[in-house]
Formats: C-alpha cells, sequence, structure tokens
C-alpha cells in the first residue's frame, strides 16, 4: 500500500467513523440506551475493518454493501437490544442513504472529471474514496440534523406501531434492491453520460421514495398512536364513572336492602326544598321485626326486611316515588307527583301482601303519609312520624285483642 492509498483509507475512516457515532447515537436516542465509546468504537472497527477487507479483495460492490448491511444490522441489535425487525429497519435507513449518496457523488465527480464509473470500483487503487468522503460527511450532517430535530421520538413511535414498521421495512428493502442493481454499473467500462445521469437519478429517486415512505408510516403512525391514546382515556373514564358509582353506592346504599339510604333520603330532601314544591311523604316502621330477630333469628329478620324493602320498591317504582330505608325497621318513601289517599291506599295493598304471604309469624308494616311545603320539611318529618306512631299504637292494641 503506498501513500496515497493510506491517505485514502484514512480519509474514508474519518468520515465513516463519525458517520457511525451519529448513527449509532441516534440509534440510541430510539432506544433510549446510550451507548458507550468503547462499544462505539467496537462497532466502528469490525465494519470498517470489513470494507477494508472487501477493497483488498476487490469484491464486487454488491457483496460489500450488502454484507455491510449484515453486519450493521447485527450491531444494532447487539448494542441495544432492538429485535430482528426494528434493527434492520434502522440498518436499511442508513444503508440506503449511504449508498445513494454514495451513487450520487461518484455519478457526479464522474462527469465533472469525464472519467468512467467504473474508475470507482471496488479496488483499493481506485479514487472511490473522494466520493465515499463526501457521501459519509454528508451523512454525518444528516444524521445530526435528525436528532437535533428530535426525529427519533417520531420514529419509536412508529416502530411501536408493527404494521406500520412493517410496511416501511419491506419498502425499504425494495429500494435497497433498486440501488444495488445500480451498482452494476460500475462494472462497465464505458464513460457514457447517460450510466452517470442514470446514477444521479437513481439516487434521488430512491431518497425521495424513502422520504415519501417515511412520512406515510409516521402518519399511520401518528394515527395509531393517538387512537390509542384515545382508547386510553376513554377507558380510564369509563373506569373513573365506574369507581366513581362503586363509592356512590358505598356512600348511598343500604347495602342488606339495595335501597337508597338515609343519607341520600337527607340530600334528596334537600334538592327538593331548593325546588320549592311539594312533596308527600311517608314514613314506614316493620311491625315486630324486634320479636322476629329475637324468636328466629337475625337471618329470618333480614328476610323479613328484605322481603318490605322488595314490596315496597314494586309500590314506589309503580308511583314514581323515591323510597329509601332510613335505620333499622324504618323506611320512607316520598314524591311530589302522588296524593295522600293515593300513597296511603298503595301502602295498605302493600300491608294486606305481606299478610297473606307464606311466614312463621306475623308480618305488617305501620305507616305515616303527609303532604305539604317541603321548604320545611322537618316538620313533614315529625308529622308522619307521629301518623306511623299512632297507626302502630292501633296494631298493637288490635294484636292484644286478638
Amino acid at each position: 500500500m503506498d501513500g496515497n492509498n493510506l491517505i485514502q483509507v484514512l480519509i474514508t475512516a474519518v468520515s465513516y467513523y463519525f458517520f457511525s457515532r451519529e448513527f449509532f447515537k441516534f440509534s440510541a436516542e430510539i432506544r433510549r440506551k446510550p451507548i458507550s465509546g468503547r462499544l462505539h468504537f467496537a462497532c466502528f472497527f469490525f465494519v470498517y475493518l470489513w470494507f477494508f477487507i472487501a477493497s483488498c479483495l476487490e469484491l464486487p460492490l454488491v457483496v460489500n454493501w450488502f454484507i455491510f448491511l449484515i453486519l450493521l444490522g447485527l450491531e444494532v441489535r447487539l448494542a441495544f437490544s432492538f429485535d430482528l425487525l426494528v434493527s434492520y429497519g434502522l440498518a436499511l435507513f442508513c444503508v440506503i442513504m449511504g449508498l445513494a449518496l454514495n451513487v450520487f457523488f461518484r455519478s457526479l465527480v464522474s462527469i465533472l472529471l469525464n472519467i468512467p464509473v467504473s474508475t470507482f470500483d471496488n479496488a483499493l487503487s481506485s479514487i472511490k474514496s473522494f466520493p465515499i468522503f463526501l457521501g459519509f460527511t454528508a451523512m454525518v450532517f444528516l444524521m445530526y440534523g435528525l436528532r437535533r430535530s428530535h426525529f427519533s421520538a417520531q420514529l419509536e413511535r412508529m416502530m411501536r406501531y408493527r404494521k406500520s414498521l412493517v410496511f416501511y421495512t419491506w419498502t425499504e428493502v425494495f429500494i435497497y434492491l433498486f440501488l444495488m442493481i445500480q451498482l452494476l454499473a460500475y462494472s462497465q467500462s464505458g464513460n457514457e453520460m447517460g450510466i452517470k445521469t442514470w446514477g444521479i437519478k437513481s439516487a434521488v429517486f430512491s431518497i425521495f421514495v424513502l422520504v415519501i415512505t417515511i412520512i406515510y408510516s409516521l402518519r399511520v403512525a401518528s394515527l395509531h398512536y393517538y387512537m390509542e391514546k384515545q382508547h386510553e382515556i376513554r377507558s380510564r373514564l369509563i373506569q373513573e364513572k365506574q369507581d366513581i358509582n362503586k363509592l356512590w353506592k358505598l356512600a348511598y346504599t343500604d347495602m342488606l336492602t339495595g335501597l337508597n339510604n338515609r343519607q341520600l333520603f337527607e340530600k334528596r330532601l334537600e334538592e327538593y326544598a331548593g325546588y320549592g314544591s311539594c312533596i308527600t311523604l311517608s314514613f314506614i316502621d316493620v311491625n315486630g321485626l324486634k320479636t322476629t330477630n329475637d324468636q328466629f333469628g337475625h337471618l329470618e329478620g333480614d328476610v323479613y326486611l328484605i322481603d318490605v324493602s322488595r314490596i315496597l320498591s314494586e309500590i314506589s317504582s309503580r308511583l314514581n316515588m323515591d323510597l329509601f330505608r332510613y335505620g333499622g325497621d324504618e323506611f320512607v318513601m316520598m314524591g311530589n307527583g302522588v296524593n295522600e289517599p293515593e300513597l296511603a291506599a298503595a301502602l295498605e295493598q302493600a300491608n294486606e301482601q305481606l299478610k297473606s304471604g307464606p311466614a312463621r309469624y306475623p308480618r305488617s308494616i305501620s305507616y305515616g303519609v303527609v303532604r305539604g311545603d317541603c321548604t320545611d320539611y322537618p316538620s313533614l318529618i315529625a308529622e308522619a312520624d307521629d301518623q306511623m306512631y299512632q297507626y302502630k299504637l292501633k296494631y298493637y292494641e288490635k294484636m292484644a285483642r286478638s
């Protein structure tokens, strides 16, 4: 190797080193995993060693760039633990841009110097180092610009969407094969202008198609990303709504009967008072619950309460009223679309239903029904409670006589 050849090797080595550094930094940003200087130098060394050996052996350029792709993809996979599709997607991007720029500058220099493109074959003694230097230098600025523009973040999003990545990688494969065909021109010894201009057109066309493919793949991946985000937000809102409903149920539902509890009753009373309308209100008490608990056990007492709540729920649904378990053996029913006689008649029917049902003990309810201005609801409650108490006294007097 003479001095000129050594200078060419050093020039291409320096240009490839800086290109390799920018490319691996770019890949590291996608992976969000830094690469050590020692590991990067090892990656640079083995690939450039291959370039040097290929030139010494004067292998066809097609073989040179094919092995370069294989080695670069393996290095990306080993350095960042990407899967094969992502590793070779990145490697193909690097190789296509590098190969296109090399074809472009080799064709351009051959035109400017009026020499055949075969002058830039893979022999160590050829003058290929100058267009190679220009190509790798252009790639250094390109990769640096992509890193500065945070393009790696967009590419990372695309690589998470498998369908978009597969489409992008397969398109890269076809562009790569197209460029490999262009390398066959370096085996032609002629100095035809058409071959040179075709090389420039092919390089520009390949870069154009690659850019369009990247833009399209990024658009599709971004659409999928925002659809996933929308789905996550919708799922989170649904979950939050379910959580709110659970909290509402825990706060305002009686666990035994499933009815609204006293807390919600007081809240609804305040709402009715805010409307300033009249309401019909009934206080309801289950007769003989303590005796049932003492004689038959609390489980039987719970069954008694559940049966009463079921019958009262049917009435409240039919009359479009609100029903609450006030506490213990007491219930409250209220609404503004029913008069006193209608509600009293419905509750009396409930009594008949309870008395006629199968049971080992007498079952019935006592109640008081009032109607009035809900802005003075404490008075309404007291009046309904007093009526219910009078009803209960009559019930027990009747039971004592029988």
